[in-house]
């Protein structure tokens, strides 16, 4: 499946063969569902308090904190909430990609009619 350039110069057109675009929408949902569960649990249950309330552990409980949720843009957190929504982005496209085959499809087969009518 190789792309294509788009309109701009760093736009590239993927071309998906109509048969791969239901598993390929069903790989890319099902990751989604798998990355909405872990950042589900972040909140919850990644952060991590001192745990013997000496300075050792306070100062690795933050550095572990701001790392992983709480840094501007380079937090693993973050970095995942980009990925799952990549992923949503592609779960879209492959949607309306379906419906623009059905789409024609549809009117390939009311044009066929249409011809055999008249």
């Amino acid at each position: 499946m190789p792309g294509d350039r788009g309109d701009s110069p760093n736009e590239v057109v993927l071309r998906v063969d109509r048969d791969a675009v239901p598993g390929l929408r069903d790989a890319f949902a099902d990751a989604l569902t798998r990355v909405d569960v872990q950042l589900g649990l972040v909140d919850k249950e990644l952060r991590v308090t001192p745990w013997a309330k000496d300075p050792v552990s306070l100062g690795a409980s933050t550095v572990f904190n701001d790392r992983s949720l709480d840094s501007d843009a380079d937090a693993a957190v973050d970095l995942l909430r980009s990925y799952r929504d990549q992923l949503d982005a592609a779960v879209q496209n492959l949607d309306m990609t379906a419906k623009q085959y059905q789409t024609v499809d549809d009117e390939n087969v009311t044009g066929a009619g249409n011809a055999s009518q008249g």
